[in-house]
């Protein structure tokens, strides 16, 4: 053996194979995709609004009439007012009412506190469609409950298909967004502000004014822009309930032209989706712009909660008792009253509702192949969607936080503005992307892989925002350790890092299937003869004057919802109980 021998290293396997594999290109492949699948939509968009003659007709020609025609329209006009006040209306309502069930379940000593908390995120696990169907059924203008207050008992009655009824339901419906934001800030906050001025003789509306609602402003400003921007794109209220009221909404007015109109005007389509997803990202920016300077609001970094809780003193069972009220009227009793709509002929007080049992409702969506098919596609696509979804969101989070790649900061505004965008916005945009690219267009526009698409790129956001502070608070010595030793970042991605996120990977899944389960904004111009999902479906139905079978759809996609969440909260409880033993 020579001395050059000896002196040589030793070439490590490991070195030589991340040489051989390096990250750079997957890397870029993985950002392509995501750029591609958030941004691809939104190009034919543009370029669509500004043609004079839908894409599909010859002649067409550069023009700004689809734009004029737009604002010419009253029916848009009204359409958009509409928007803003339900908007604006629904904002307010759902943000002093979600700070104050906060602070009440954060702050107070309110009896039943750690039950009626997650109670009030109910709004948030049923599917829309299935708890404005319920809201209707029973408060609607036939509904059973305004029948018995109003027609029996002779008392004034409310009008849910009114612009401020419907504003009610879009504040239940966003109200656990600004509850979960504020309930965050007050359980990280330091509560030592408020023990002072209690110490020094103030009571307890004198600390709720001075110390806890101005710790609470960033996430009143924050929740605030995030729910103004959702109820720009409301599309389920204005269908099912603005219709008999001939009240419509931005969405429902672009719904209806593209459905309903003789002869589609696909210009105009587009140049109003255009401008939602132009609102939708003014909104967007300001609020970044605003929550820049934000932590001056914040009262301290420290998570001490105060040491003694805010006494309600004589208001503590009237409290409770008008918060399970709102929790019993706004969800408990709206599903009931969904599960009784779905299995009777007609649901009134003139008979008693067990005299009217059926299973009609539920032999149709059997028998029915379209409503049959609805089922084992929504299935087929929650199942697929949420796996792949998850997955390259994962691999986009890691690259993003843990990796040197050069246009990492990108990704995360990438993976965030799919959900910021109007679900209609995303499903005019993937109906001209798969239009104009013929390959592999043609065949994703005929099929359920397109919708499928349309519906987990809208949605990859919220696998980011469970992913994204999982990996924030993994520790990257173990990454570091396994790079030292030679492994390359793929390597360390694959054994280390996703195996140590599983438990946020099982989470962010859960959430995906949920959500796809129930969503239905991306594909109402994408679905076909064929190709239906449950909430496509809901709305046929629903226009032919069948509540009972939608009624029963609804139920569905709420038992696929439990079912879900009861599987992931039983693989946590299992992972618990390891780990104590």
């Amino acid at each position: 053996m020579t001395p050059d021998t000896i002196d040589r290293p030793v070439a490590s396997p490991r070195r030589d194979r991340r040489r051989a594999f390096p990250a750079a290109p997957g890397q870029y492949l993985v950002w392509l995709l995501v750029a591609v699948l958030a941004l691809a939509p939104l190009a034919p968009l543009l370029y669509t609004s500004f043609l004079s003659k839908p894409y599909y007709l010859p002649g067409g020609v550069f023009s700004t009439d689809a734009y004029r025609q737009l604002f010419a329209d009253p029916a848009f006009r009204t359409a958009a007012l509409n928007t803003v006040v339900f908007a604006a209306t629904a904002t307010v309502t759902a943000v002093v009412l979600g700070a104050a069930f906060a602070v009440l379940v954060t702050r107070t000593d309110l009896p039943g506190r750690r039950l009626l908390g997650p109670a009030l995120l109910a709004p948030l696990l049923i599917p829309p469609l299935g708890l404005i169907v319920g809201w209707e059924s029973l408060y609607g203008p036939s509904g059973y409950l305004t029948q018995l207050w109003h027609k029996n008992l002779h008392l004034p009655a409310w009008n849910l298909t009114s612009l401020p009824g419907m504003t009610a339901l879009g504040a239940v419906t966003t109200l656990p967004i600004a509850y979960l934001t504020c309930k965050a800030v007050l359980e990280g906050a330091d509560g030592s502000l408020e023990d002072a001025v209690r110490a020094s003789g103030g009571g307890t509306w004198r600390t709720l004014t001075t110390v806890t609602v101005p710790m609470l402003r960033t996430a009143l400003l924050d929740s605030a822009m995030l729910i103004f921007t959702l109820c720009l794109e409301v599309l389920g209220i204005p269908l099912f309930l603005g219709r008999p009221a001939n009240i419509q909404f931005v969405a429902s007015y672009l719904y209806d032209t593209w459905s309903n109109s003789m002869v589609p005007d696909p210009p105009t389509v587009s140049a109003g989706a255009m401008l939602l997803l132009v609102v939708a990202s003014a909104t967007l920016l300001l609020r970044s712009r605003l929550l820049r300077n934000g932590n001056r609001y914040t009262a301290g970094t420290r998570a001490t909660p105060p040491a003694k809780p805010i006494a309600l003193a004589r208001w503590r069972w009237p409290v409770t008792t008008g918060t399970a009220a709102f929790v019993a009227l706004t969800s408990v009793i709206p599903l009931l009253g969904l599960a009784l709509m779905s299995s009777v002929t007609a649901l009134t007080t003139l008979v008693a509702p067990w005299h009217l049992f059926t299973a009609d409702n539920w032999r149709q969506i059997w028998n029915d192949p379209s409503l049959h098919r609805a089922i084992t596609d929504s299935l087929t696509v929650a199942a697929i969607g949420s796996v792949a979804t998850v997955a390259l969101v994962a691999l986009a989070t890691v690259i993003a936080e843990r990796s040197g790649f050069r246009l990492r900061r990108t990704l995360p505004a990438l993976l965030v503005y799919p959900r910021a965008t109007p679900g209609i916005v995303f499903g005019v945009g993937f109906f001209w992307l798969f239009l104009i690219v013929d390959w592999p267009g043609a065949m994703l526009r005929n099929s359920l892989w397109g919708e499928l698409i349309a519906l987990c790129v809208r949605n990859m956001t919220l696998a980011y925002i469970i992913l994204a502070p999982a990996l924030s608070r993994l520790s990257p010595e173990l990454a570091k350790a396994a790079a030292s030793v030679g492994a390359g970042w793929w390597t360390t991605t694959r054994r280390i890092t996703l195996p140590l996120l599983r438990p946020a990977l099982i989470s962010a899944v859960v959430l995906m299937f949920v959500t796809l389960v129930s969503d239905y904004d991306p594909v109402v111009f994408l679905t076909k003869p064929g190709t239906e999902l449950l909430g496509t479906s809901m709305l046929q139905t629903w226009s032919k004057g069948l509540p009972g079978p939608v009624a029963a759809l609804a139920l569905v996609q709420v038992l696929l919802v439990a079912l879900a969440l009861g599987l992931g909260l039983g693989w946590t409880l299992r992972k618990k109980d390891r780990r104590h033993a």
